[in-house]
């Protein structure tokens, strides 16, 4: 019989702010990682690390200050190949003690270059810290475009389809460059990807690192892979930092069509795009940083 989720618990580990349990003892940096703790209706636990941060310096310093550590990790789930996201992993992988393995979408780990205005190229992928040969000899890497079951009732969305008119990649996005086919290309992020849980009584949670393809694109795809809408959370980077007053709207509209219990947005969400959803879903907002911890349980 298949085990359904009672409880998710989901730790900041890394964030650029800094609001959670012990906040005094902990630093930010401009990343994201979150552990999390799933808990089943059998009472057995599944427990993933999402995201790496940029620098093991501040995810070993904030799991020490928490009194956390990663020997109970069993997968660690990387949202896209970008620096902030991913570069604590090999340190990550030290820390479980064990081969974990990491879950991804194949372009997250191609080069990744970003031109800045003095027309300098900036490696910003996962090879400014490691190559997919080395990474490959020191544990299994699954990388997959689809929605991927990673434990009973969680999944990845794997590529989200990219359908509304205003969820499109802007501003620092479009200076950034990968490689296909051995030609260099503007980099549309199809690596990204969010986490969904479908816990015992049908509720949805979604949990972002960047949503580069938005999140309403990411709820419309969650809604087919689990044929639930009833959304009643979402935590993570949702890149609303350079978002347009029309993306901010419609992303309100939208997300007030789902029974959200709590919003807990973080990292690239930005101060625009939280003042909006704050002002939006006041009673419902979490302000969270490194330390927070973001809890949901089934009916």
């Amino acid at each position: 019989m298949t085990r359904a989720i009672e409880t998710i618990e989901i730790l900041n580990l890394v964030d650029g702010n800094v609001t959670g349990a012990g906040a005094i003892h902990l630093l930010g940096e401009a990343g994201y990682s979150a552990l999390v703790k799933v808990t089943y209706d059998d009472t057995s636990k599944f427990t993933f690390l999402f995201d790496t941060g940029i620098s093991r310096i501040v995810l070993t310093h904030n799991m020490a200050q928490l009194d956390k550590d990663l020997s109970t990790v069993q997968l660690i789930v990387l949202s896209h190949g970008h620096y902030d996201h991913v570069g604590g992993l090999i340190e990550a992988l030290a820390l479980t003690g064990k081969k974990t393995p990491v879950l991804c979408h194949p372009d997250a780990l191609l080069s990744k270059t970003f031109k800045s205005d003095d027309g300098k190229k900036h490696e910003i992928g996962t090879p400014r810290y490691f190559s997919e040969d080395s990474l490959r000899r020191k544990t299994e890497v699954i990388t997959t475009r689809d929605s991927y079951e990673i434990a009973d009732g969680i999944m990845t969305t794997g590529e989200v389809p990219r359908t509304n008119d205003f969820e499109k990649l802007s501003g620092i996005l479009l200076k950034i460059s990968t490689v296909q086919g051995g030609k260099e290309v503007p980099d549309p992020v199809m690596d990204d990807l969010s986490v969904v849980f479908r816990l015992k009584d049908g509720s949805i949670v979604i949990l972002a690192g960047c949503c580069h393809a938005g999140i309403v694109n990411t709820i419309d795809h969650a809604i087919k892979l689990t044929g639930s809408s009833s959304i009643v959370g979402i935590v993570g980077g949702l890149h609303l930092n350079d978002a347009s007053k029309y993306r901010l709207t419609k992303t309100i509209e939208r997300l007030m069509d789902f029974p959200l219990s709590k919003l807990a947005p973080s990292h690239c969400t930005g101060l625009r795009g939280r003042a909006a959803l704050l002002q939006a879903f006041e009673d419902k907002f979490m302000d969270v940083g490194a330390g927070s911890v973001i809890k949901f349980q089934s009916a």
